[in-house]
């Protein structure tokens, strides 16, 4: 299936983690929700601004979060506008919410900032000197990790407010993801996935597994659950799903005609969503 979801590109594409819909950006400034079977439109949201970079649903699948400029906003299953944030000081890139509580990190230069629905001012800041463009939380929430515009990952320890951070990628660090329980983060940066080994001591001094399989920059990373399935999707337009547990051990891959912006696995693991820069979503069947 295939769906025409935003006219001028598709920026981010989210699964409602109940399975019955998911929704879209894009830079056309609208948000739109689709049934998940049929793949037509139920809902368009105004996000408030010209471009939507990305939106994401609560772990319960309650609230919808957009972040589009400067601001983030949150509806309710029925599309009530439930939250407006106070404006961020710079364009808010990344927003991803907590895997089990109802909090949402929203990264932009200047760092990574924690919201509470419940809360208009955020409860916490972690501040750096940088512009961070993309976030995601580790399963257990004691973590988030942030790619850099200056080619580093960070990685935040929620607890305390510290920060590690790694370097050495030839390109800005657009897409990241975690294992299902936390040990293996996936990274861009470059034309390879390039998969850490987060247990014991971390992987600081570590050295990392490289997954060739694109011929330009990594723009999007997925694991599916529970068997950590990796796909990884580039500006080549190729889609690459790999199985980490085996090393580098190709499990598929498929050509598609646009750079790929966006890969989501559906909540069951049953179908992968591509996101195309031009602004189609497409659902491929899962491998076997």
């Amino acid at each position: 299936m295939q769906v025409r979801a935003h006219a001028h590109g598709l920026t981010s594409v989210a699964c409602d983690p109940l399975g019955d819909a998911v929704a879209s950006c894009g830079q056309d400034g609208v948000v739109r929700i689709w049934d998940s079977n049929s793949g037509a439109c139920m809902r368009e949201l105004e996000c408030g601004a010209m471009w939507a970079e990305r939106v994401g649903w609560s772990s319960d699948g309650a609230l919808l979060a957009c972040a589009a400029g400067r601001a983030v906003r949150l509806w309710d299953r029925e599309g009530r506008l439930v939250r407006e944030f106070p404006k961020h000081r710079a364009t808010v890139t990344d927003i991803q919410w907590h895997p089990t509580d109802r909090l949402l990190c929203s990264t932009s230069y200047g760092g990574v900032t924690l919201l509470n629905p419940d809360e208009e001012a955020p409860p916490r800041v972690f501040s750096w000197q940088g512009s961070s463009l993309v976030a995601r939380w580790s399963p257990s929430g004691r973590y988030i990790a942030t790619g850099e515009q200056d080619s580093t990952v960070h990685f935040w320890v929620v607890s305390s407010g510290k920060d590690l951070q790694m370097s050495g990628y030839p390109m800005k660090v657009r897409a990241l993801a975690w294992s299902t329980k936390g040990r293996l983060l996936a990274t861009g940066g470059g034309n390879e996935a390039t998969l850490w080994d987060c247990s014991g001591r971390g992987p600081a001094g570590s050295k990392p597994l490289s997954l060739p399989g694109h011929e330009q920059q990594v723009t999007a990373l997925d694991f599916r659950r529970p068997d950590d399935l990796l796909v990884s999707g580039g500006e080549d337009g190729r889609v690459v799903v790999w199985n980490p547990a085996k090393g580098k051990k190709l499990v598929g891959a498929v050509q598609t005609p646009q750079p790929v912006s966006q890969l989501v696995w559906s909540a069951d693991g049953q179908a992968l969503l591509v996101g195309a820069a031009g602004g189609e979503v497409r659902v491929v069947g899962a491998p076997s």
